[in-house]
């Protein structure tokens, strides 16, 4: 596999990855950026298809003292993320293992206060898969793990009390609400907008809080998270991620 070396957050994290296919997009740094992971209790963290592990090193960078297992199904990109582990410093507290999210190790059951995760966009039914087989496994959904299961499992493997985070299309919002209420007690759903005024929103983010007996599910649409300002420019509060290692909220200040 052909791959390039990146510097990300500010050269903060350097990142080996493949020269063509699946590459590490603002998605993937978002995401790590809005995992309410806080510094100072050593919160557990799994990510599903941490592919390279760009999520990882980025939730790294920004929280401390945060232990981060990733899973991926790609044993190169598997292999990839380790060396990227090793390559910033992080052995000790992050590591990656190749396997299945349909196929979780017993051992991670209710073991995680957070899960973070980046599932596959599109469904295998609808859509015209990439050539490239690597992208094509990361960006479509497989029968054996649509995005029913990606859900189910992230809710296998938290703690109660724990937290689901994941970044998806913006016009599955619908499907996703009704997926993760099987699971959820609370969902907050943050639109990602390209811009204030005259942009489009073709992301959300989703925070989901697991809390087993709790009557009916809660559902809050948080205000959006602006990308880009009128000068074509990131938006201070991106700019504060993508360039700083800041955080964004989503989850609501009770959670």
């Amino acid at each position: 596999m052909d791959t390039t070396t990146d510097k990300l957050l500010n050269s903060r994290i350097t990142v080996m990855q493949p020269a063509k296919g699946y590459r590490i997009a603002v998605d993937t740094l978002l995401l790590a950026a809005a995992v309410p992971a806080q510094a100072g209790v050593g919160a557990k963290v799994l990510e599903l298809g941490c592919g390279v592990g760009g999520a990882m090193l980025a939730l790294a960078a920004r929280v401390g003292d945060a232990v981060i297992t990733g899973l991926e199904l790609q044993e190169p990109m598997a292999a990839l993320c380790e060396a990227n582990i090793r390559l910033n410093g992080f052995d000790k507290r992050l590591k990656a293992e190749q396997g299945d999210v349909a196929a979780l190790p017993e051992a991670w059951g209710l073991a995680f206060d957070h899960v973070m995760m980046n599932p596959p966009f599109h469904n295998g039914k609808t859509h015209s898969a990439s050539a490239n087989p690597s992208k094509k496994m990361a960006n479509t959904e497989s029968e054996e793990a649509d995005l029913a299961l990606w859900i189910a499992s992230a809710a296998q493997a938290l703690k109660q009390g724990g937290r689901m985070t994941m970044i998806h299309r913006a016009d599955r919002q619908d499907e996703i609400i009704t997926l993760a209420s099987v699971h959820f007690s609370d969902i907050i759903i943050k639109p990602i907008w390209s811009r204030k005024e005259g942009g489009t929103c073709k992301r959300i983010l989703i925070c989901a809080f697991k809390e087993d007996g709790k009557d009916g599910v809660t559902v809050t649409i948080a205000p959006p998270f602006i990308l880009y300002g009128n000068d074509n420019l990131y938006s201070l509060e991106a700019n504060a991620i993508l360039r700083e290692v800041g955080g964004l909220q989503v989850m609501v200040e009770n959670r």
